[in-house]
């Protein structure tokens, strides 16, 4: 599915752009630039040079001329995380101020996260595919047992869209489906199980409901066929959206943080420092930013970083399996699903370079604010009501700025957002023992009739060895992929797994 899985391989050191953050030299490019050099601060200069830098960023995103546009809520965002990144040394402080359940009530949590699968095409195009590939694995089959652990993308909707779409197998429905959620919510799964099974009931089918309270990576996976009621003959089948790159959280200052990968950074940031300097030149004060100098002659000087630097992050001889996702993925494969579909974020979050995950984030992020303003815009037969600014403005901050200050703001065991690419989950899943189930062309169109429906011109699914890529403007934001217990034990084995990394490799390599 993927090249490049070759574990030898260095990271890349250069983020992916995004094309709005790169048209010429406008306003919205010097925002970028101002954010990304006051993030080059932050990682590597004193405190004095990054708030300075601050007060720039800040002045600029506040001056921008789009008005109330995307770029410009994305960097007053980007911002706001600079300057709690700053506030990092006071440890009190940056707890109170990362938590989200400080200042979060559960009802704009529950809001906010309906409001995103309403508005954003990405999810409901996840879970029609997903659905599909689903429905696929248990042909014919007559008890069966789906796991659901999307955390707090769950959605009602998704799981009716499935009874409906089982209800309608040319050989009938299963004699019996059990459902199992896994989600922090208890109350949520209350209303659900409730709502669910009153759909069976209309469909006539015999349906359970079983709900699990807490978040993936506090299950006991030792004994997860007693947590998720496993039974003897049913045909199981997993799914599992924006979650498994919870269980990829590590120590890195353990696992990175020798004295020769530091000073092989700090070898490389000095080598650059004159060819970064001269693409971000100080503000000089115009359309209301905040004036900004540096002492050219400052041995403490961070680098002026153009849009597509970052310090390159310390190289790792071997892809990172991590113990929470070995010991999950085990007990998965130990109860041998019929498919295991993953839908994850398709993104470079995962290093340990903080400039480096500043600037894929700015990248990134920006598209997901583009596609949540086209959408909130879009008068479309999907829509059931026009969406207000303010509503859209509590999806964003919610939802996507509380992972973006995930991405951002937390670093070591703590840190959980940790988004990787498509070809990366590829290689982790092989390892694991798993092989691919490249996805029909059926559950594909089915994708491609949604983002139809969803009537967003810069949205798209573009193919890749199998798997699906979600893309806003051709840049990938997600990615859908299903796997199956390999036949041997330990890797995916033969040609079968050759071909399915490699084809489409072009596609992921950006």
């Amino acid at each position: 599915m993927f090249s490049g899985t070759d574990s030898s391989s260095p990271e890349l050191s250069l983020c992916s752009p995004y094309e709005p953050w790169t048209q010429g030299r406008g306003p919205t490019e010097e925002m970028g630039l101002a954010l990304l050099e006051c993030a080059a601060h932050v990682e590597t200069g004193p405190m004095e040079k990054a708030t300075r830098c601050l007060a720039r960023a800040t002045g600029l995103a506040a001056a921008a001329a789009a008005g109330d546009g995307p770029q410009k809520r994305l960097a007053e965002a980007m911002v706001d995380c600079l300057a709690r990144r700053l506030l990092r040394p006071v440890q009190a402080i940056t707890d109170a101020l990362i938590d989200p359940s400080v200042y979060l009530d559960r009802r704009s949590v529950r809001a906010a996260r309906r409001g995103f699968f309403e508005l954003s095409p990405f999810p409901k195009v996840a879970f029609v595919v997903g659905n599909r590939a689903i429905v696929e694995a248990v042909e014919n089959e007559s008890l069966v047992h789906v796991v659901g652990m999307s955390g707090p993308f769950t959605q009602p909707c998704q799981w009716i869209q499935l009874l409906h779409e089982l209800r309608r197998r040319p050989e009938g429905p299963p004699r019996v489906v059990r459902l199992t959620v896994v989600h922090d919510d208890g109350e949520l799964l209350a209303k659900m199980a409730e709502v669910l099974s009153d759909e069976a009931e209309e469909l006539d089918m015999e349906f359970q409901f079983h709900g699990v309270v807490g978040q993936l990576e506090d299950l006991d996976f030792s004994n997860l066929r007693d947590v998720l009621e496993i039974k003897s003959g049913e045909a199981l089948v997993v799914s599992c959206t924006l979650q498994l790159h919870r269980l990829l959280a590590a120590d890195d200052d353990a696992m990175y943080s020798s004295r020769s990968a530091h000073l092989n950074q700090m070898a490389s940031i000095a080598q650059l420092q004159q060819m970064a300097v001269s693409s971000c030149p100080p503000s000089t004060g115009g359309g209301g930013s905040v004036q900004y100098k540096d002492d050219d002659d400052d041995p403490y000087r961070s680098p002026a970083t153009p849009l597509t630097f970052v310090s390159p992050p310390a190289s790792t001889p071997h892809l990172q399996m991590p113990a929470a996702l070995a010991n999950f993925l085990s007990a998965v494969r130990a109860l041998s699903p019929k498919i295991v579909v993953v839908a994850e974020q398709d993104a470079d979050h995962n290093g340990v370079s903080f400039r480096k995950r500043f600037c894929e984030a700015l990248h990134h992020y920006a598209a997901v604010f583009d596609s949540l303003d086209d959408a909130a815009a879009a008068t479309t037969s999907a829509a059931s009501h026009l969406w207000s600014p303010d509503e859209r403005a509590q999806v964003e901050r919610v939802v996507v700025g509380e992972e973006i200050k995930g991405v951002l703001l937390r670093d070591g065991a703590h840190r959980r957002e940790r988004h990787d690419r498509l070809r990366q989950w590829a290689a982790r899943m092989e390892m694991a023992g798993f092989t691919g189930v490249p996805l029909s062309y059926a559950a594909i169109r089915k994708g491609n009739d949604m983002v139809r429906r969803c009537g967003l011109r810069r949205c798209e699914n573009r193919e890749c060895g199998g798997c699906l890529l979600l893309c806003w403007s051709s840049r990938p934001l997600y990615s859908i992929s299903a796997w199956r217990p390999a036949a041997s034990g330990g890797a995916g084995s033969g040609s079968e797994r050759s071909e399915y990394i490699h084809v489409g490799a072009e596609a992921d390599d950006r």
